[in-house]
């Protein structure tokens, strides 16, 4: 004699939370899925029907009914499972952007995506995944001028101040093109 499964059974709004999962637009189609068998084993079909109906195998019929019979909708989730660890964590993260916050090495008037890898001593992928995660994009400067003169600021505000004080609507147009020389 083949041995029966208990019967499921289940409050109304559980019922409502799987008719939801099952038709919706949004969700993970193995959620919709495993929503869809335990419907099917609500309305008290058996394991085989299901597994046929829905052209999944018996093992894995089996296996939510049990899931959803132990702990409910929250059966359905999927196991958290053992990976590998990140090699980059944290603590990375956070060396990444404290090098950021400080000028760039001799020569160079920003920082790049090679450079920041050699300083911290890992790979550009690794960097760069960090700064996509953090929005933070190397190459889009939002600076009007980028210069490696260390006096730059200092003579910016010398030019800003040369204007007439008497008079506040001068303007300063400052026009420069590659490989000429800037017109004041």
């Amino acid at each position: 004699m083949p041995r029966r499964p208990p019967h499921l059974e289940c409050a109304a709004e559980v019922r409502d939370q799987l008719i939801a999962l099952s038709k919706g637009r949004v969700a993970e189609s193995r959620m919709v899925e495993r929503a869809r068998i335990i419907l099917a084993c609500l309305e008290g079909k058996e394991i085989q029907q299901v597994a046929k109906e829905l052209r999944v195998s018996v093992v894995t019929v089996a296996k939510w009914r049990s899931r959803f019979a132990l702990f409910g909708v929250r059966g359905l989730q999927d196991n958290l499972r053992p990976g590998k660890p990140p090699k980059y964590g944290r603590e990375f993260r956070d060396r990444l952007l404290k090098l950021l916050e400080q000028p760039p090495p001799e020569g160079y008037s920003h920082w790049e995506g090679p450079l920041v890898a050699e300083q911290l001593g890992a790979s550009v992928h690794a960097v760069w995944r960090v700064l996509r995660r953090e929005g933070i994009y190397l190459q889009r400067l939002r600076s009007w001028c980028v210069s490696t003169d260390p006096q730059f600021a200092a003579k910016a505000a010398e030019v800003a101040r040369s204007g007439d004080p008497r008079d506040p609507g001068q303007l300063l147009h400052a026009q420069a093109k590659p490989g000429m020389a800037s017109q004041v």
